[in-house]
């Protein structure tokens, strides 16, 4: 065991160690005697401290533990190529611009240097002379991996620049140079751990001081009584010792974010100068010593608790260098959010961007932040107040864009990062801020590359302020007018229960007065697409979070635009339009062809990308982007005159129930069959060929033909003298059954390729009994009511069950078995019209008292809500991909949107009003 680092019988040590874990971790320790490194030692807990912990994403704060999983536990005193770049272009940029020839710098492989051979983030003239005298923090420490790398940088340097020892080197530093915060106890352990690993290699094991190192996330225990009789009769000191006492009782909840010396604005008047406060703090915090300080703890030093972590939150230091926490403000505690709301207004919505606040507060002035942090806050409109800030009053000295997939670990998947140097002091109009985007590289080893590699960009700091909405780019802002002052582009409606709200169009007959076209999203431009939804209009938008009511864009014209990843686009017809697409609607419909000739081009994704590389940009955004209104209406005069609504496609509202010249012209003369209407489809000469009954079995079954007759002779009459067996077998062809008849086609295919066309929404269901050769119908959903199910069950399935009894008696082969899947099914299928559970239907919006009792169905509902009991039967052709899983969000009254429930009949007919006869 190491002296002094957990005892052996402790059983968080006793763990098994395994060769595996055992060789990557003693690669990093190799300057040790092995007698030090056993099964039960230290290394041994930490191993299978990440292997517990790695699914835990956040603590009882809800931040990431230590910023990191089981994946990088063989790094933990390693280095990585974003650490490595922002210490390399800070405390490496100062070392180089003041020792150009130091050995030190061929180590240096990613700090990079400008043309003039001078480090491209500046020579940082504001920090102190000498290394020894250089004070560095990470605030949000993780397992302490920006501290262990800045350690082997420091002694280098400490070494180099006062002829130390490398152990004299490696003490200095832990007394002098390094300190780090950490939330999380354990993580704090195993930071301390980390830096006192990397000073062991350094001259082996002694004892050493205690790292600047603490638990930020420690709250309080004494009485705020006993902390405000140290005021005496000062009321604004009082007032004071009770703020700090609260924010430090919340400490488990805000962590590094406590500032000592910060006082909200509001209370300035009233407060007492820190200075003044510290001395009683101090006494205050005497009285908290504990034995739960983690790194007094590990080190078996004199227990301090809290005053550590208050000591270092209140003190400012030459270089921050940390990876700030990510967590949305909805899913931050009440603590954190009204903290956040009172010392971070314009940061609040995001606890990275607060975080890059507070290391601004960590810095000294003159002094530098090197930080891993979300991207949005540099183009978001709700950021700009920070941006305008951030610019105005801090020297931008390195920007490099990661984009997606900087993190290997794929708890990270979704991060869009940039790399970020700032130095706290206002910049001179002629600063110059270095930028490099290695975005298009795919994974973290290319974009390490590109780190090293790519072109640099200078451009002007205060170029940035003329920007749209104060933006920060790489590229500088063209000079035409923006988009904007040509059109406008309102939000969507967000309606808060989309399961609730929208249907896709074919889940409903026809379009009652209570529905209405609603445009959606498009997988790549084309001229009209997007168009499968509606949405419930029965309350003209109330009840939804944001209707958009007042919307000016209805009723027009105008580009219909994803805001996800591709940007793509279709004409817009003035539709009701959901929150995950927007409309850019000219304010001149004679500009609509210019528009959409640029809103079909690469120079719109470029551009509006340039502004904004969140995966999803607002609608606010595509109007900031420069818009050449003389050369688009050139482009567009080229391209022709616009398309008249209209698609061949039959999930598009637009379509007009055509067989000839759809684009699955089999599916849509089966849904014509079964007396299935387009909402655009006008009467035709095929309507005295369709099936009334809206049943219709693949075999000859009660005097009917068989399901492939029916459909062959309808396709006879659509396609008229052009229909031939060699245009059936290409139609069978295209839906991959060439050489194969429309019976085996209807048989084994048809609901399959139903279900993957209409979105996993079907609406002509085809329910059998299990054989190839039993009973099979293809049934219209919109006609199956309760009267629509028993001709079903007793009509069609029931002559099934007397044929195949008589051939069953004859001795014909399989007419047993035939007999035998035929009752089962009509049991399942009487059980579906009892509606007992399992096989009953439950509308999650809907009270228990107007639930469905029985074979009831209300296709306003939906085919999700409605199918469950035939799936839950097995008694569909094919499986498809349906669940009913808790849908998002909550209920008015805070409840879980379950939709898996359910209710007996006895229940649901006591719940219904009594009537009186």
């Amino acid at each position: 065991m190491l002296p002094g680092i957990f005892r052996a019988d402790d059983p968080a040590v006793q763990v098994t160690f395994s060769p595996e874990g055992r060789h990557k971790l003693e690669k990093i320790i190799t300057d040790f005697p092995s007698v030090l490194f056993t099964a039960d030692d230290t290394l041994g807990w930490v191993y299978q401290f990440w292997q517990t912990k790695r699914k835990k994403e956040v603590n009882d704060s809800g931040r990431k533990i230590g910023g990191e999983d089981l994946a990088t536990v063989t790094q933990l005193f390693t280095e990585h190529y974003m650490v490595e770049f922002l210490l390399e272009n800070s405390l490496g940029a100062w070392w180089a611009a003041r020792y150009p020839t130091s050995p030190l710098l061929k180590q240096f492989t990613y700090l990079r240097f400008k043309d003039d051979g001078m480090p491209a983030a500046g020579i940082f003239p504001g920090w102190p002379d000498r290394a020894a005298k250089v004070t560095i923090m990470d605030p949000c420490g993780g397992s302490g991996h920006f501290l262990v790398a800045a350690f082997e940088m420091l002694k280098q340097m400490r070494m180099e620049e006062e002829d130390l020892s490398e152990k004299q080197a490696a003490d200095a530093i832990l007394r002098d140079n390094l300190f780090g915060l950490e939330i999380d106890p354990r993580c704090t352990q195993i930071a301390a751990f980390s830096l006192a690993l990397a000073a062991w290699k350094s001259g082996g094991y002694r004892q050493l001081p205690l790292p600047n190192i603490a638990c930020s996330g420690i709250a309080v225990t004494g009485q705020l009584e006993t902390w405000t009789r140290l005021a005496g009769d000062d009321v604004n000191l009082r007032q004071t010792l009770e703020r700090h006492y609260h924010l430090f009782r919340n400490a488990p909840d805000l962590g590094s974010l406590i500032n000592p010396n910060d006082v909200p604005l509001r209370e300035r008047m009233f407060s007492a100068d820190y200075a003044q406060v510290e001395p009683l703090l101090a006494r205050a915090l005497a009285k908290e010593r504990t034995n739960d300080d983690p790194v007094s703890a590990v080190f078996g030093a004199a227990a301090e608790g809290v005053a550590r972590a208050v000591h270092l939150l209140a003190m400012t230091y030459t270089l921050v260098a940390t990876n700030v926490p990510y967590l949305g403000f909805k899913k931050q505690s009440e603590i954190l959010k009204q903290f956040c709301g009172l010392h971070h207004p314009d940061t609040k919505m995001d606890l990275a961007t607060v975080f890059v606040e507070r290391c601004r507060t960590f810095v000294a002035p003159e002094c530098t932040y090197a930080i891993v942090t979300p991207q949005n806050w540099l183009f978001l409109g709700s950021y700009k107040k920070m941006r305008i800030n951030m610019l105005e009053n801090q020297s931008w000295e390195i920007l490099a864009r990661l984009g997606e997939s900087g993190f290997e670990s794929s708890a990270a998947a979704g991060a869009f990062t940039v790399l970020l140097i700032l130095t706290n002091r206002k910049s001179g109009s002629d600063h110059v801020m270095i930028g490099m985007d290695v975005s298009s590289a795919k994974v973290p080893s290319e974009k390490a590359l590109l780190l090293r590699q790519a072109s640099l960009k200078g451009i002007e700091q205060e170029v940035q302020l003329s920007n749209p909405d104060m933006r920060v780019s790489l590229e500088r802002a063209s000079q035409s007018k923006l988009l904007e002052q040509y059109a406008i582009s309102p939000r969507g409606i967000v309606n808060g229960d989309t399961e609730y709200w929208v249907r896709r169009f074919w889940e409903l007959p026809r379009l009652e007065d209570n529905w209405r076209y609603l445009q959606g999203t498009v997988r790549f431009n084309k001229d009209f697409s997007g168009r499968e939804d509606i949405i419930n209009w029965k309350t003209g938008g109330k009840g939804m979070l944001r209707p958009g009511i007042d919307n000016l864009a209805y009723n027009r014209r105008g580009v219909a635009i994803n805001l996800m990843r591709s940007l793509s686009c279709t004409l817009y017809t003035g539709e009701l339009y959901e929150q995950s697409v927007t409309v850019i609607v000219p304010h001149n419909p004679a500009h609509l062809p210019a528009i959409w000739a640029f809103c079909q081009s690469p120079e719109f994704h470029t551009e509006v990308r340039r502004i904004d590389q969140k995966i999803n940009v607002t609608n606010a955004t595509l109007l900031k982007v420069p818009f050449d209104l003389e050369h688009w209406q050139r482009v567009a005069d080229t391209a022709g005159p616009l398309s008249e609504p209209y698609s061949n496609d039959p999930t598009q509202w637009l379509f007009g129930g055509h067989i000839v010249g759809s684009k699955e012209p089999l599916q849509v003369a089966v849904a014509r069959l079964l007396g299935y209407n387009w909402p655009q489809k006008k009467p035709d000469h095929l309507n005295a060929y369709l099936n009334q009954d809206s049943i219709i079995c693949l075999l000859p079954i009660a005097g009917e033909r068989p399901a492939s007759e029916q459909l062959r002779t309808l396709l006879s009459v659509a396609y008229e003298e052009a229909w031939t067996p060699a245009l059936q077998d290409r139609l069978l062809a295209a839906v991959g059954f060439g050489g194969k008849t429309l019976e085996e086609w209807l048989r084994d295919a048809f609901f399959a390729q139903h279900c993957s066309l209409f979105h996993n929404r079907p609406f002509i269901w085809h329910i059998w009994d299990g054989l190839k050769d039993g009973f099979s119908a293809l049934v219209n959903s919109h006609q199956l009511d309760t009267a629509g199910l028993d001709r079903l069950i007793y009509t069609y399935l029931g002559s099934w069950i007397m044929a195949q009894k008589v051939e069953g008696d004859a001795g014909v082969p399989g007419a047993e078995a035939r007999h035998v899947a035929a009752i089962n099914l009509q049991k399942k299928l009487k059980a579906i019209r009892e509606g007992e559970d399992p096989y009953d239907i439950y509308v999650r919006w809907k009270p228990l008292s107007e639930q469905p009792i029985g074979w009831n169905p209300d296709l306003n509902d939906g085919v999700r809500i409605n199918i469950r009991p035939f799936v839950t039967a097995g008694i569909l052709r094919s499986r498809f991909t349906i669940n009913w899983n808790k849908d998002r969000g909550t209920n008015p009254d805070g409840s879980e949107r379950l939709n898996d429930l359910h209710y007996t009949l006895a229940e649901k007919r006591e719940a219904r009003p009594v009537t009186i006869q």
